[in-house]
């Protein structure tokens, strides 16, 4: 085996005091002789496997671990820092790499720090949530399921939203997903066609249930996507049922992506269309199916390309967690994380999973979740990565990230974004107006030091998305306080973060590709 190879296999594993002997040469070759010591040895794999792992891991937390002092951490940590080899592993050949994956350019760019110091910065992320209503009342999903926008507001809120798209700079990106189901906004297609226009690459995400032959034959911009993602919530009648709550959404989600890809091949065969799939506690019994469904469309689509991605994710608990405050009058709800006896029989299902995948979709892009990577690579791994209400930050992080519906309010966190949602009111960092545009109402809000009163239910509010920055600025936060920040830290890539004059990293907004 390479050296690669073994340090990635123990990687893998938990770690122990007693290393294995070939990762204890192969760390021992990588080190200069001054510390090429089995003192230090030992210090250099636990800081590789614990950030590989959990690239959150404090400095504080590290120096408690290994028993050294901050002025000796620093050393090491340079040593890491400018090994080559040793910075492969921390950051794409462990448990973590995905959640590297979105950690590395926040990181790259500067925008963590700005967040700590209150400076303003127009957002490296923004989620336009144009959606009017839903017509799916799924179990997991944190919508105030009586809502519904007045019809009345698209005109403005669509040209709200090209006013925040034009104003958009280079390294920003922009999304479009719900909030409501996006595909209820009838001008749609303008705003797609607008960010184009612009040189933008726009992803949608929707459920699919809208997408008609009429629907996709009177709004053209849809041909405009980079990407088209949908939400897939069931692999049968049943399946879809016990989710949906709508009696028609298997067959007609099913034959809408049929037709729709038809037409993709014909009119932009660059046009990435992929499905996600939730992994919850009721529907591990469809995962394979899911891929016998996926094998299914593509067969009868029969002028060219089928589904090109496939991500799954596991449920974030926005209401499955176990508080009630959102479930009051609710068609019903959803219990539960996924528990570990769960998660293991995953494992023996992902390898089934990916070995027909290979067989018989072999084309298809299969993007695992932060949490799901390693039950796919057939390791248990941790569940995933979550902070308490507590634990958010008092003023979000409006430099990496909001979102935007068409009444114009600007939320700090994606599942604060669904109208009258009880308790999102003070996670609205304000309203874009005729007279207050979107960077204006950011800059203030940002500046002005504006402070959230959190509670501990109020991580519902958070997607994995939102916990994962929230986890990585208090991480930042806590290494800065500690005294050793992220430019002394163990990872090159964090080096940045300290260069006010480093220029912007743009943000990835696809999931068609690693």
């Amino acid at each position: 085996m390479s050296d690669l190879d073994v340090m990635k296999k123990w990687l893998q594993e938990e770690y122990t005091i007693g290393i294995p002997k070939d990762v204890y040469a192969i760390t021992s070759k990588y080190l200069s002789k001054k510390y090429n010591k089995k003192s230090y040895i030992l210090k250099v794999c636990l800081i590789i496997h614990r950030l590989s792992e959990m690239p959150w891991y404090t400095q504080e937390q590290i120096s408690e671990d290994i028993g050294i002092d901050k002025k000796e951490l620093i050393k090491l940590n340079k040593v890491i820092r400018d090994c080559d080899f040793f910075q492969q592993l921390i950051v794409k050949e462990g448990l973590g790499r995905k959640y590297w994956n979105t950690i590395i350019p926040y990181v790259k760019n500067g925008a963590v720090d700005k967040v700590i110091n209150y400076e303003y910065q127009f957002p490296l992320r923004v989620a336009l949530f144009p959606g009017l209503s839903c017509m799916y009342y799924c179990g997991f999903c944190g919508r105030n399921q009586k809502a519904i926008y007045d019809p009345s507001i698209i005109e403005k809120g669509n040209e709200r939203f090209k006013n925040i798209i034009s104003s958009m700079p280079k390294y920003s990106t922009i999304s479009i997903s719900g909030g409501l189901e996006p595909l209820t906004n009838k001008g749609l297609g303008d705003i797609i066609s607008y960010a184009k226009s612009l040189g933008m690459k726009v992803p949608l995400i929707t459920n699919g249930h809208m997408l008609t032959p009429s629907y996709v034959s009177k709004n053209s911009g849809i041909w405009d996507l980079d990407s088209l993602r949908i939400s897939l919530y069931g692999t049968d009648d049943e399946s879809t049922y016990f989710v949906t709550r709508h009696k028609k959404a298997y067959n007609l989600v099913k034959n809408n992506m049929i037709e729709f890809l038809k037409k993709r091949n014909e009119i932009n065969p660059d046009l990435k269309f992929g499905l996600n799939y939730i992994i919850i506690p009721d529907n591990i019994d469809t995962i394979i199916p899911l891929l016998e469904y996926i094998i299914e469309v593509n067969s009868k689509v029969d002028n060219g390309r089928g589904v090109d991605f496939l991500t799954i994710r596991e449920d974030f608990g926005s209401v499955t967690d176990g508080d009630d405050i959102d479930v009051k009058d609710r068609i019903y709800h959803l219990d539960g994380f996924l528990s570990t006896e769960q998660r293991k029989n995953l494992i023996d299902i992902f390898k089934e999973f990916n070995d027909r995948k290979e067989k018989e979709c072999s084309e298809l892009h299969v993007d695992f979740g932060y949490a799901m990577v390693a039950l796919g690579d057939g390791i248990l791994g941790k569940p995933l990565a979550r902070v308490s209400g507590k634990q958010m930050r008092v003023s979000g992080y409006p430099q990496m990230s909001v979102a935007v519906d068409s009444s114009g309010d600007i939320f700090l966190y994606r599942e604060a974004g669904f109208l009258d949602r009880p308790g999102n009111d003070k996670f609205i960092a304000g309203r874009v107006t005729d007279k207050d545009t979107f960077e204006d109402v950011l800059r203030e809000f940002v500046e002005n030091g504006k402070v959230i009163d959190r509670k501990d239910t109020d991580c519902r509010f958070m997607d994995s998305y939102d916990h994962l920055m929230t986890i990585l600025v208090n991480q930042a936060e806590s290494d800065k306080n500690f005294g050793i920040p992220f430019n002394l830290g163990p990872v090159q890539i964090r080096l940045s973060e300290s260069n006010s004059k480093q220029k912007q990293y743009k943000i990835s907004n696809n999931w068609y590709k690693d």
